[in-house]
C-alpha cells in the first residue's frame, strides 16, 4: 500500500516533467564539479529520511536526466513516498540595509 503525502492527496502524483516546467534544476546542486540530488522520503511509522546522492556527472543536462530517473524509481525500489517541494525557488534573502537594522544603544 503506497504512502500518501500531502502533495499527492490534494493534487495527485506530480511528474518530474511538471516539476521541471517550474524549475529545471529542482533538487539539484553542484558540489565542486559534480551535480548532486537532495530530497526527502516518507517512511512507514511517520518517519522521514533526507537523501543526498551524487549523480556522478559534471553535465547539467545529464544530471537532470539522472535525477528524473532516480526520482521515478526510488519510491518503488525502497517502498517509500517522495516528499518534494513543488514550485519555483524563493529568492535568497540579502542582508538588511542599515535603515532596517535595529538601532544600537549609544
Amino acid at each position: 500500500m503506497p504512502i500518501e503525502t500531502p502533495a499527492e492527496s490534494t493534487r495527485g502524483p506530480i511528474s518530474p516533467a511538471e516539476r521541471a516546467a517550474e524549475d529545471p534544476d529542482h533538487h539539484l546542486w553542484r558540489n565542486g564539479r559534480l551535480w548532486w540530488i537532495a530530497f526527502t522520503v516518507h517512511l512507514p511509522g511517520w518517519q522521514k529520511e533526507r537523501v543526498r546522492v551524487s549523480l556522478q556527472t559534471a553535465d547539467v543536462v545529464e544530471a537532470r536526466r539522472r535525477r528524473d530517473d532516480l526520482l521515478n524509481r526510488y519510491p518503488q525500489e525502497r517502498g517509500c513516498a517522495l516528499s518534494l517541494r513543488i514550485g519555483a525557488r524563493a529568492a535568497r534573502r540579502t542582508r538588511r540595509s542599515a535603515s532596517m537594522r535595529s538601532p544600537v544603544a549609544a
